[in-house]
């Protein structure tokens, strides 16, 4: 008779040897004997016929029957399994009940299989099914039990590796279905995901004995209650990374004094590896562009569609936004858990935000800040509060791991914040904010996570998290781990085009030979933007549109200037679409780096002058190469500095004007000098011939004592003839100084009225020659002096 191990019953088999010593009668229901012929004691009372004693023998000889059938079930369990052991010496009939016609249970000296049960089939896909502790894993199988159910037992099992058990996990109820998913992070607690027996509205017909084949339980509720003896107690902490049994059964088990669960009959068994979760210590970071400012509004969105328009740099651009990609296995259980595990996570796939905010809520040491690190003074940081935001302010979206291994899972998640104001930020980011970016799975050193009292165990209520001074422990962190962190940052800037080639007044500068536009912009790719450049003013009117081109920050726009001469000078216009965003002048030049570039187009390499002689043979012509007005300055050293002068240079693109040196009277002797002339970058050199005059005569200090003797008779008349030279040379130098102001106040005006026309400016681009003026007409003079015979020289006139 099977009954329950409150209500077992003593059904050893009788034996002679177990009679009190000297006891030679046998006693009947009322405890009177009696003694045969032969001294052998029998009831006293009716004696049984010989066709009652037929029909006892009969049901004696059916009992011994069942009981040898009954003990190779018992003891013919599948491969893996513990077997119950049954005494092979005893073969007398257990008890036998007074009128029943047959037995309830037999014992032969050892436990009783469990009742029989239809034979189950069925069996694995592979041998070894591995996962991340924490993840889903998914199980692939084949179950048929046509007259009852099918089981899936997880863990219970002993290690061969190292002889210690593994606790017992979960009793799941399967169908003829090909698979189901096991969240490794709930399975045990009160949010398992399968269906799992020790749920209420699971319904299971499991049966659990001892080692001596007494039924301890019928379920795993009562199964909790027996643990406590047996070891086989529901999970302290979430599965940790360990090799567990799986075995597809009809629902019998052991339970062996050591906690281990053995199913007594299995269709097929296999094993579940989980391994420790691995986490990538840094994060991905680009930037990309709202749609909806793009004019665009899709249905939906993918992670490769917003790289697409995007780009990998830790700039956000005000009102665009930054995606942060973080990596990380033995999380997604419990995000597949807050994202409902009716649905699986998929790669690509989008999900709420919220499900990372219960997640981060969860006390699971998952967190993930983001903050401002430079605020203004008394300023509040800004940092981000996912709680606060709508899915226009934030957008979460998983994918396949880049370098961990997901078995079953995705590995890695994006965040797309948009930084418009108004959103997902506790301050509005402003150009120039700088934000650090911290994810994290958390750890204390000697601490491991728990679950909380509870049968089963509530899934997301850690023991741990009660104590104020310690922070919470990723579940699967062992005591010696820590925190393990992934950091980045980024900032965010304004929204602009910097142009490469401006003058002062920012007009853009553009080389007619390249026709090129270019500079940099904090815009992404996706802009899509149209130059025109328009010149009204010409012979012939001129227009050209081109696009504005980005690429990694910089951009473009190629305008075909081929029959545009420089100097000239185009309206500009940008827009986007139909939206005007930039209006400048275009000014055509030659050199963008140099636009007003003035050079010597000509000057005299040898030039021959007589000693004393003025050195207005060397002319120069400055010629303005560039598009703009140029100014500058023509020097002129002669004999490495000993003598120079300097002309102030202003001229209109293209125009050219040529200089001379008149005013300058080198003291040099009679020999060969190099001479230079410059004009901002540019250099002439020559060489210079000093003449010995023909009518100077030298005279030589050894003069006759007879030469000095008549020199001082005659020093009267000598001092009547100086005398006289003295007036006429004092008349002449006055009429030569006369004269000579004169000339030079004429050509001073001519000079100083460049703008109007003078004598000296060239007419219609022809060069002129510009003499030396003594008054400082022009826009800018540098007067230097020196008193030759009364004449004043003057030097730096700006023409």
């Amino acid at each position: 008779m099977t009954m329950d191990h409150d209500h077992a019953t003593d059904t050893r088999p009788i034996d002679a040897t177990e009679r009190p010593a000297g006891d030679s009668a046998a006693t009947d229901g009322d405890g009177a004997v009696d003694t045969d012929a032969d001294g052998r004691s029998r009831p006293v009372g009716i004696g049984p016929s010989a066709l009652q004693t037929s029909v006892i023998g009969l049901v004696v000889l059916v009992a011994l029957a069942g009981v040898v059938a009954t003990a190779p079930a018992a003891a013919g369990l599948s491969s893996g399994a513990s077997a119950l052991s049954v005494d092979a010496g005893a073969t007398a009939p257990a008890t036998v009940e007074a009128g029943a016609t047959a037995p309830a249970a037999v014992e032969a000296g050892g436990p009783v299989a469990p009742t029989d049960r239809p034979e189950i089939s069925g069996g694995f896909s592979r041998s070894t099914y591995t996962g991340v502790a924490g993840d889903p894993v998914r199980i692939r199988y084949t179950a048929d039990n046509s007259d009852g159910g099918v089981y899936l037992l997880v863990g219970g099992n002993r290690l061969s590796d190292t002889g210690e058990s593994v606790g017992f996990v979960d009793v799941l109820k399967i169908s003829g279905s090909s698979e189901t998913t096991i969240n490794t992070r709930t399975i045990g607690t009160n949010q398992t995901n399968v269906q799992s027996c020790a749920r209420d509205d699971v319904s299971c017909d499991l049966e659990f004995r001892d080692e001596d084949g007494d039924v301890v339980a019928d379920g795993l509720d009562n199964l909790s209650a027996f643990s406590g003896a047996t070891g086989a107690e529901g999970l302290a902490r979430p599965l940790v990374p360990q090799r567990y049994r799986l075995a597809i059964t009809n629902g019998t088990f052991v339970v062996e004094d050591s906690g281990t669960v053995t199913p007594t009959e299995t269709a097929d068994q296999a094993d579940l590896v989980l391994e420790k979760p691995k986490f990538r210590d840094d994060v991905e970071v680009f930037t990309s562009v709202d749609p909806s400012a793009l004019d665009e509004e899709p249905d939906s969105e993918s992670i490769e569609d917003i790289r697409s328009n995007g780009l990998d740099r830790p700039e956000v651009t005000k009102g665009n936004r930054i995606v942060l990609g973080f990596e990380s296995t033995g999380i997604w259980g419990a995000l597949s858990h807050f994202a409902g595990d009716e649905e699986e996570l998929e790669p690509g796939q989008e999900i709420d935000h919220d499900v990372l905010t219960d997640l981060l809520d969860a006390e699971e040491g998952v967190s993930l800040r983001v903050r401002q690190t430079n605020p203004g003074r008394n300023e509040p940081a800004a940092a981000l509060d996912l709680s606060r935001a709508d899915s226009d302010d934030v957008k979460l979206f998983v994918a396949d791991a880049a370098e961990l291994e997901t078995p079953e899972a995705p590995g890695r998640f994006y965040l797309v914040i948009d930084t418009s104001d108004g959103g997902a930020f506790t301050e509005d980011p402003e150009p120039g904010d700088e934000f650090a970016v911290e994810f994290a799975l958390e750890g204390t050193e000697g601490e491991r996570y728990s679950f909380a009292d509870g049968e089963p165990p509530a899934a997301f209520e850690a023991s741990s998290a009660t104590d104020d001074d310690l922070s919470a422990q990723f579940p699967y962190w062992e005591a010696p781990d820590s925190t393990i962190r992934a950091e980045a940052s980024f900032s965010v800037r304004e929204r602009y085009l910097r142009y490469d080639h401006v003058t002062d007044d920012g007009e853009i500068l553009v080389e007619a030979d390249d026709g090129r536009i270019t500079g940099t912009t904090s815009l992404l790719p996706v802009w899509e933007m149209t130059a025109t450049l328009v010149n009204d003013d010409g012979e012939a009117p001129f227009r050209t549109e081109s696009p504005l081109e980005i690429s990694d920050g910089n951009f473009t726009v190629d305008a075909d200037l081929d029959d545009v001469s420089p100097g000239t000078r185009l309206n500009y216009e940008l827009h986007e679409g139909s939206t005007l965003r930039d209006s400048r002048t275009v000014v055509v030049v030659d050199d963008a780096d140099n636009p007003d570039e003035l050079v010597i187009e000509d000057a005299p390499d040898n030039v021959t002058v007589t000693e004393g002689e003025n050195l207005s043979a060397i002319r120069a012509t400055a010629r303005n190469a560039g598009g703009l007005t140029g100014e500058g300055d023509l020097t002129l050293t002669v004999d490495n500095g000993s003598e120079a002068g300097s002309w102030g240079v202003r001229l209109e693109p293209g125009e050219s004007r040529t200089y001379e040196f008149g005013s300058e009277t080198p003291d040099l002797d009679p020999g060969t000098y190099p001479f230079t002339l410059r004009l901002d970058d540019d250099t002439h050199t020559g060489t210079l011939v000093v003449e010995a005059d023909p009518a100077t005569t030298t005279i030589d200090d050894d003069a006759s004592d007879a030469e000095e003797n008549a020199s001082d008779d005659d020093s009267g008349d000598g001092g009547d003839d100086n005398a006289t030279e003295s007036d006429d040379g004092g008349d002449d130098n006055a009429t030569e100084s006369d004269d000579g102001g004169d000339d030079n106040a004429t050509e001073s005006a001519d000079s100083g009225d460049e703008e109007s026309e003078s004598d000296n400016a060239p007419d219609d681009g022809e060069s002129d020659s510009v003499g030396m003026l003594p008054l400082p007409f022009g826009t800018r003079e540098a007067f230097g002096g020196t008193v030759l015979v009364g004449a004043v020289h003057l030097l730096g006139h700006w023409v």
